[in-house]
């Protein structure tokens, strides 16, 4: 089976899920043109990620891509997190920022019960994975909704 085939696109292009960096409307253009356009989710909270869909759909009716992490997330440290931001304090003054608005702990979320629900809600063409594959409960929820499920492989272990 073709690569075309199996993402129902006109070419066989995966557009990268680049988190931070991109959006809804990168998205909506690949697909445009006839690839599979992705929307990186993993510092998206459920309803960023829901505006996104909706945003999305408004452009586009073509297949897409919704990529997650399937990572533990670091625990708390709050001696760590004071080591960087006191690291950080001169950038901040110079700046004018101030770090107490900037938000700490884990900015990548991984899947989760909101998101397969979202899967459910959406059914992209495929979701793919990064850094693992989610408990098998959340998998299976994702297969149920049509989804094609990808996964990259970021070590030979």
């Amino acid at each position: 089976m073709s690569l075309t085939a199996l993402l129902d696109t006109d070419l066989p292009l995966i557009q990268a899920p680049m988190a931070g960096s991109q959006n809804h409307r990168l998205a909506a253009a690949v697909c445009q043109a006839g690839g599979l356009g992705s929307i990186p989710c993993a510092m998206l909270t459920p309803a960023a990620l829901r505006q996104e869909l909706q945003a999305l759909r408004a452009l586009t009716k073509g297949p897409f891509n919704l990529n997650f992490f399937s990572h533990v997330p670091p625990a708390p440290d709050a001696a760590r997190e004071a080591t960087w931001r006191e690291a950080l304090a001169p950038y901040y003054d110079e700046l004018g920022l101030d770090p107490a608005a900037i938000a700490g702990g884990p900015g990548r979320l991984p899947f989760n019960e909101e998101a397969a629900a979202l899967v459910e809600e959406f059914r992209p063409a495929v979701v793919s994975f990064h850094f693992g594959l989610p408990e098998e409960a959340l998998l299976q929820r994702v297969r149920r909704s049509g989804a094609k499920i990808l996964s990259s492989a970021t070590t030979l272990n």
